[in-house]
């Protein structure tokens, strides 16, 4: 399958697997991964996920071939993103185990994410730009919440490619580990994650994503309304 899920204790590991094709997503491949990402959701045991790619890359992007050959349905603004699970936050906790390639929507999937662990072999861009695709899956919003406005400006204008050190220094990534060390490092974060009283964190979470859309007196009432719950 194209996409494995593994239940850990209290942890659910997602590996994007198609390392033939770089972990390039395509149609049948987004459905997979919207259909992981919901089993994900409706399990009262699994308290966070692990977003992965098998074969040393994390995913390449959206494949250029199958866009080419029509197996992506023509994406609308009402409609699914390309890569299915990117459009609202997922309702818990996920982190990002990055290897190797992290581009175009790979890219933004790994900004989908709540934490971002990068090998030294990591890198990242906007690379789908460079073949005239816009951005579709949350990048333009995301990557200026993540790294600040210039920056993002900096690789959504020029969509250089960057490294796991730059990625770090941007505040895009947490940790920059060993090559090989991503998935492992990623799993004991999300295994803290997950041993976390749920009510307490869960709040404080939905709170922090929902806070960019409200004023402060506004956002502060809210963090209390859901808190108090």
């Amino acid at each position: 399958m194209p996409v494995r899920t593994e239940d850990g204790d209290g942890v659910q590991i997602i590996t994007i697997d198609r390392p033939e094709r770089r972990n390039a997503v395509d149609g049948p491949m987004a459905e997979e991964l919207r259909d992981a990402f919901a089993a994900f959701e409706n399990e009262p045991g699994a308290r966070a996920a692990v977003l992965t790619g098998a074969g040393g890359t994390f995913c390449a992007g959206n494949d250029l071939k199958a866009i080419a050959a029509g197996d992506f349905p023509i994406p609308t603004a009402e409609g699914p993103p390309p890569m299915q699970v990117t459009r609202g936050p997922a309702t818990k906790p996920i982190v990002a185990a990055i290897e190797g390639y992290c581009f175009g929507g790979g890219f933004e999937l790994a900004l989908w994410a709540d934490l971002r662990i990068a090998s030294t072999t990591a890198e990242f861009g906007l690379l789908n730009l460079g073949n005239g695709l816009p951005c579709l899956d949350g990048a333009t919003v995301r990557l200026p919440r993540i790294v600040g406005h210039g920056r993002a400006m900096e690789l959504i204008l020029t969509g250089r490619r960057l490294s796991a050190a730059d990625a770090f220094t941007y505040g895009l990534v947490t940790q920059v580990v060993d090559p090989g060390n991503a998935l492992p490092t990623a799993l004991t974060l999300a295994a803290q994650i997950a041993a976390t009283p749920p009510e307490a964190l869960q709040a404080a979470r939905r709170s922090a994503l929902d806070q960019w859309s409200l004023h402060e007196s506004a956002a502060t009432a809210h963090e209390a309304e859901i808190a108090l719950t």
